[in-house]
């Protein structure tokens, strides 16, 4: 029998669709079916429960999952330590970050990084959700909490500011909010249903209601752009909003939000060359950039 099936059952597991798996895997919804059902087939057992809502392990699945994370994550801790004997400034190296810190800040950065290093390369994974390091989907990531994984190495870098901000042509229209009460009669740009794990997303529900957001996205560049076309305000980092005068920060002393940055890798990297080398110079820059992260550009 072959591994891929366990790596298949895994997935979906995790993710409780054969979609989602799909998409963790890179492959087709019916390939994951197929394996699913192969496996099934080679161990005379239902593994899992086909309902509306998702996948739901069976007990024989419930039975069978321990003991399959336990080989997959052996498996990847022999992969992760010899991964970990190159010393060679040189290979590639998986970065996960959010959306915005990765394409406003990091990818300067790195492109400064490069010049420095020709021989490393990068993929960078932006997604507002920490990837599953444990699982090699990254070698360092940038977020905006520990979450406090024994497997990983954390370090805390700073503070990312965030502020509420509007722009002119929604100020033409609905007027600007003078105080915190001002602000039941406004409209505001949100993230997606479902982010309620987001700091940021927790701290726009203290300020709005559900009522009054027009417009919820995923990226913070499709909220600059909801906001640039007047559908409402927006908490913001502050070193992302556009500097062309379009835009206005309100209320600064009332609406003024901090949350921490972490650079994190996984404990059997930390002391590859090249995954040390661009974890200092991330620490550095960061040190370098503080300012403007956590208060904006002056």
């Amino acid at each position: 029998m072959s591994w891929d099936h366990y790596r298949y059952f895994l997935a979906v597991a995790e993710t409780g669709s054969l979609s989602a798996a799909a998409r963790q895997l890179a492959v087709s919804q019916p390939t994951v079916g197929r394996q699913i059902s192969e496996l099934e087939d080679k161990l005379e057992a239902r593994l899992f429960e086909r309902a509306s809502h998702g996948y739901m392990l069976t007990s024989a699945g419930r039975q069978i999952l321990e003991k399959i994370e336990q080989a997959s994550s052996a498996f990847q801790d022999v992969e992760r330590q010899v991964r970990g004997m190159d010393k060679a400034l040189s290979g590639r190296i998986r970065i996960s970050a959010t959306e915005g810190l990765g394409s406003y800040w990091l990818t300067p950065a790195l492109s400064e990084f490069h010049a420095a290093y020709p021989s490393i390369s990068f993929e960078l994974l932006l997604n507002i959700s920490l990837v599953n390091m444990r699982n090699r989907e990254a070698d360092i990531a940038l977020r905006l909490a520990n979450p406090r994984v024994s497997d990983l190495i954390g370090r805390k870098l700073g503070k990312i500011g965030f502020g509420l901000y509007g722009a002119d042509n929604y100020f033409d229209k609905k007027g600007v909010p003078a105080s915190m009460s001002d602000l039941v009669q406004h409209d505001f740009v949100g993230w997606r249903e479902g982010a309620e794990e987001l700091d940021v997303s927790t701290a726009l529900n203290r300020i709005a209601k559900g009522g009054q957001i027009t417009i919820r996205c995923n990226t913070v560049a499709a909220q600059i752009s909801a906001v640039s076309s007047g559908m409402g305000l927006f908490l913001a980092p502050h070193y992302m909003v556009p500097q062309d005068g379009r835009f206005m920060r309100l209320l600064t002393e009332e609406v003024d939000h901090r949350i921490d940055i972490w650079l994190l890798t996984h404990r059997d990297l930390v002391n590859t060359q090249r995954v040390r080398t661009l974890l200092d110079f991330v620490y550095e820059k960061f040190r370098q950039d503080k300012e403007m992260l956590e208060y904006g550009f002056s």
